[in-house]
């Protein structure tokens, strides 16, 4: 891999914090999701279930659980699968110095069919050093399906800082209080793969707000004689978003964008690209309901 050593130091404090090692969720809540995208020679639809609970506090640790099953129907020219799923479930203990989470991941068209379509992830971090706003910590991570140093557990440093308006975590993810109503928040994730949005509150019950960013699902097909190769799928696209809160504990918003020409192709790393297929560029509309209790 020509980006390895980069992608060692920058993505591997990216991918255990998406694994559970950041903040507990502030609410517990249920989120119902649909996306419908009419790009060119690539038409696709998705609906999805995710929940978060916090599962309370023993021998001072905090312990909350999270799951989510996403459902993908494409229509193509292609080789592309026409359903295919992204289904996770995990756990977090989070203490004062020490966080631990573990947790399974199966992107495929047959999720949990076996390991060889199942991304087991353990992650362990301590905070070596906090002093006011700033957070040294180190950890170790282990996934079983990860494209590169597949079944190696990792260590890695991260820094964050948490002020009044400005919180960032390095690498990559910032989100800055630019006033009372309005925010920016973006994330980076080499080499290329990012999102960026801003956001205004006009109202206790409306907020809009603009994002776009470039996209990389991964996904383990079921019956591959590779086992070592994934399906990588590329996208970009923007839009603005509504959000309505028409009643206490309850989120309804409405998302409208275009998506950009991309690509989807095999290769045992995000940068080997066999049989790539070139996708057209089209509409999108997407529709979430979140409970939060």
């Amino acid at each position: 891999m020509k980006t390895l050593p980069l992608a060692l130091l920058l993505l591997l404090p990216s991918f255990a914090a998406a694994q559970g090692r950041g903040r507990p969720p502030a609410e517990d809540s249920l989120l119902l999701s649909s996306t419908f995208s009419g790009r060119d020679g690539f038409d696709s639809r998705s609906a999805g279930l995710s929940a978060a609970l916090g599962l309370g506090r023993a021998g001072g640790y905090s312990f909350s659980g999270s799951a989510g099953v996403e459902h993908h129907r494409t229509w193509t020219g292609g080789w592309f699968p026409g359903e295919v799923y992204d289904a996770s479930f995990g756990l977090r203990a989070a203490g004062r110095k020490w966080t631990f989470g573990a947790g399974a991941r199966s992107n495929s068209d047959r999720p949990f069919n076996s390991p060889s379509e199942t991304d087991i992830n353990l992650d362990a971090s301590t905070v070596l050093r906090r002093r006011g706003p700033h957070s040294v910590m180190f950890g170790v991570n282990y996934s079983s399906r990860r494209s590169f140093l597949k079944g190696v557990p990792f260590p890695y440093l991260s820094y964050s800082y948490t002020g009044e308006r400005l919180t960032v975590f390095f690498p990559f993810a910032l989100r800055w209080k630019i006033s009372e109503a309005s925010s920016l928040q973006a994330s980076y994730f080499p080499p290329k793969y990012f999102s960026l949005s801003i956001s205004r509150k006009f109202s206790p019950a409306l907020t809009l707000a603009l994002s776009g960013g470039i996209q990389l699902r991964q996904y383990l097909l079921a019956g591959r004689e590779d086992k070592d190769r994934s399906l990588f799928l590329e996208q970009t696209q923007a839009g603005a978003k509504a959000s309505l809160r028409p009643a206490k504990g309850w989120e309804a918003s409405l998302w409208a964008g275009w998506g950009f020409r991309g690509r989807y192709y095999l290769g045992e790393q995000y940068d080997e690209h066999r049989a790539v297929v070139r996708t057209g560029a089209g509409p999108l509309l997407g529709l979430d309901l979140k409970k939060l209790f």
